[in-house]
């Protein structure tokens, strides 16, 4: 708990709302889900109104850049100039070019600081969070578990940063110098790469929390029939056997209770910790696309691709995330309810 706690308080700030690991497991051990929400809400929609103002001060100005290059570029074709036409388009291109890097590449930032504020909070948790486990009658799934899982998060962590993160930057290099020219050069080449980050992050999803379903399906079993035996074992000891069996069953519980209450906070935790960067991201994401939609009637085709293809690269980003936060989040929520079964066949 202590390390679990050192650790929220390491970037509760600016970016981050206070948080307490033990405040919120008592809240949710009461019942008060409501007090939880009434002590994040009020943040999310300060970031909200923020991000809107912040970030569409940006796409105002891109967009501006944009019509202005399209009014120049029909008076040159008015006046027979194709040649200034077209080197007015490369230049509010390349104007434009550097307005959606410098964001995009802010953006990255944000991606990977969330990516690794979820895997640092899952590394701390997880041995605190099986040792429950293992209290609550589940030694043998937690031996089992543990270990993969903690290996698990070393590979989603290895291949964010140093594979996913990184191809999403040459998907957004492509995307802009692809529409630079008029020939469609390398746009299937794009979008081949955008499906290989979508189709990585997804198997690699589905193979964790597969094997965290069959895990469950089959390890709670055999600590629920050790408990029982246990249990019974204890009961049939002439005199106290009563006693014993009622001890156990109240103590059990209570490990239940624990590691269920630590498991839902670790879920809020988590989902706290993601909710800024999201709306920023879902926010980008919009606001491009919207930008885009505001330039096609006047603006060259290659422009609002390349404003889309922001927009789609900001939604790559988002969906690393998403696929992130919900992986963690089904992993504590499989071990979290399959462990149950060694309270309820005991």
């Amino acid at each position: 708990m202590e390390e679990i706690q050192e650790f929220l308080n390491s970037f509760s700030g600016t970016s981050h709302p206070e948080i307490s690991f033990s405040e919120i497991m008592e809240n949710l051990a009461n019942g008060n889900l409501t007090e939880i929400l009434k002590s994040y809400t009020e943040v999310l929609k300060q970031l909200l109104f923020s991000e809107l103002t912040t970030n569409s001060e940006l796409i105002v100005q891109i967009v501006i850049l944009a019509l202005i290059g399209a009014l120049f570029s029909g008076f040159s074709g008015i006046f027979g100039s194709g040649h200034v036409s077209e080197t007015g388009f490369y230049v509010v291109y390349l104007l434009t070019m550097t307005f959606l890097a410098a964001s995009f590449f802010a953006s990255v930032r944000i991606a990977m600081d969330v990516t690794g504020e979820l895997l640092g909070f899952m590394q701390v948790l997880l041995p605190a969070y099986f040792l429950a486990v293992a209290a609550a009658g589940g030694a043998l799934t937690s031996a089992s578990i543990c270990g993969f899982t903690i290996g698990s998060i070393g590979l989603v962590q290895s291949l964010l940063a140093e594979l996913l993160i990184p191809l999403t930057r040459i998907f957004m290099l492509m995307t802009m110098a692809g529409n630079l020219l008029k020939e469609d050069m390398i746009s299937k080449l794009t979008e081949l790469l955008g499906n290989v980050i979508l189709w990585t992050m997804k198997t690699m999803f589905g193979v964790i929390v597969g094997f965290h379903v069959i895990q469950g399906m089959i390890l709670p079993q055999a600590d629920a029939l050790k408990n029982a035996s246990a249990m019974r074992l204890a009961q049939a000891i002439p005199g106290v056997g009563g006693g014993l069996g009622a001890a156990s069953q109240i103590v059990m519980g209570s490990g239940i209770l624990i590691k269920n209450t630590a498991g839902a906070a670790a879920v809020v935790i988590l989902l706290v910790l993601a909710a800024v960067p999201v709306v920023k991201l879902c926010i980008l994401t919009v606001l491009y696309y919207m930008a885009a939609a505001v330039m096609q009637p006047v603006c060259d085709k290659r422009l609002v691709s390349c404003m889309t293809g922001a927009a789609t690269g900001h939604g790559l980003l988002l969906k690393l995330v998403g696929y992130s936060l919900a992986l963690f989040v089904l992993t504590i929520a499989i071990i979290c309810v399959s462990t149950n079964a060694v309270w309820y066949a005991g």
